[in-house]
């Protein structure tokens, strides 16, 4: 009773207590994991024996150098090094952004459904977070975020795509965005975590908007989630001051060498876009036959409408019978009856299909609307 007293002393707490997290148990290992958008293939031998035998002691008893990895992406990208922060991932990139720019009461805007980690450094902040809520098509209402940025907006948080949704928002929409922002100071970051996928990026605009922020990650299309590193892009001014905060020892030493040798090999990255764009393609292909509806998509994942509770639930438990992990998303508008699937190479979307193919009911050809599949762009 006096601990609970205690902790109810401290304000912090209260924000804190907003927050709904859940420890969770599960393993993931040794299970086909089509639940969080991860790659699906194992990385080939030939690249995991070259990064073992590297490998040596250094490698665990020296604190880590990145500075190898800032001359890297800055002449990959073309940048100067002092517009790059390497992140222990996109979630540390945007507690980065927070940490410097929003302050108590503060307004943000975010999309929502997005990142999850979006709304748990609002709480965390305590920020005034205003949401632009997408409708029960998927449609994002431009024009009502771009009225909601005044003098009291601070930052502005959109993920292009989005996920879970899958869904884009256009350049020329973006650059509304942030001429509106730029009038009233406010910065807006754009999430770029499945830059590869879909290869369209406001990278160009940063020299005339000095209040954009870039994130990219390894995660996605580079299939490294397990390295958690991402970096941040931005112009100079912003870029020294989420520097000079940021963790000394920011990624470890062992993602350092997987990050540096896996940019050195560009055949991985083309054949894992490669394979999960033809996955994709044998997926809808089938979806179609079968008569399932599914929300277009411009990342490694698809969202599929099963129109009932009963038919949505059975495939999720044929599924998971068979340690194959996927995902519910009750907060889509419109898409309670939903499931979402990672994308990936063909064995793994025939899984999928085949295990559809064994339900007694499936649903007619529909007459609505099935959203029209578009391939990944190709690099």
């Amino acid at each position: 009773m006096q601990s609970s007293k205690l902790l109810n002393k401290f304000k912090n707490f209260k924000k804190i207590d907003k927050i709904y997290r859940v420890r969770k148990e599960l393993s993931r290992y040794k299970k086909i994991r089509l639940d969080k958008n991860e790659r699906l293939n194992d990385f080939e031998s030939y690249f995991i024996n070259k990064i073992k035998n590297k490998i040596n002691s250094n490698y665990l008893n020296t604190y880590p150098e990145v500075e190898p990895l800032y001359k890297i992406f800055s002449q990959k990208l073309k940048l100067d090094r002092e517009m790059l922060v390497l992140t222990a991932g996109s979630d540390m990139a945007i507690r980065n952004c927070f940490e410097l720019l929003v302050k108590p009461r503060d307004k943000i805007i975010t999309i929502f459904p997005t990142y999850g980690m979006v709304d748990v450094y609002a709480k965390l902040f305590d920020a005034n977070q205003v949401r632009i809520n997408f409708n029960k098509k998927l449609e994002l209402d431009i024009n009502k975020l771009v009225r909601e940025i005044d003098y009291k907006t601070k930052l502005i948080i959109i993920a292009n795509p989005n996920s879970p949704t899958g869904t884009i928002i256009e350049n020329k929409q973006i650059v509304n965005i942030l001429k509106k922002a730029k009038k009233f100071n406010c910065y807006v970051l754009i999430d770029e975590a499945y830059y590869g996928f879909y290869n369209f990026t406001v990278l160009s605009y940063l020299k005339k908007f000095s209040n954009l922020i870039i994130l990219r990650t390894f995660s996605k299309a580079y299939g490294l989630a397990g390295c958690r590193v991402g970096f941040i892009i931005a112009n100079k001014s912003i870029a020294k001051r989420l520097y000079k905060f940021r963790p000394m020892y920011e990624i470890n030493f062992i993602s350092v060498l997987i990050v540096k040798e896996i940019l050195k090999n560009k055949t991985i990255l083309k054949k894992n876009i490669k394979e999960t764009k033809k996955g994709k393609e044998y997926l809808v292909k089938n979806l179609n036959r079968l008569g399932f509806n599914y929300h277009n998509s411009f990342a490694n994942l698809l969202l599929i409408d099963f129109k009932t509770r009963s038919l949505k639930m059975k495939v999720w438990d044929s599924l998971k019978k068979k340690n194959i992990l996927i995902t519910e998303e009750p907060t889509i508008p419109g898409c309670k009856n939903f499931l979402r699937f990672c994308l990936g190479p063909v064995k793994y979307m025939r899984l999928i299909i085949k295990t559809l193919e064994k339900f007694e009911w499936l649903p007619n050809p529909s007459t609505e609307t099935i959203y029209n599949f578009k391939l990944f762009i190709s690099i």
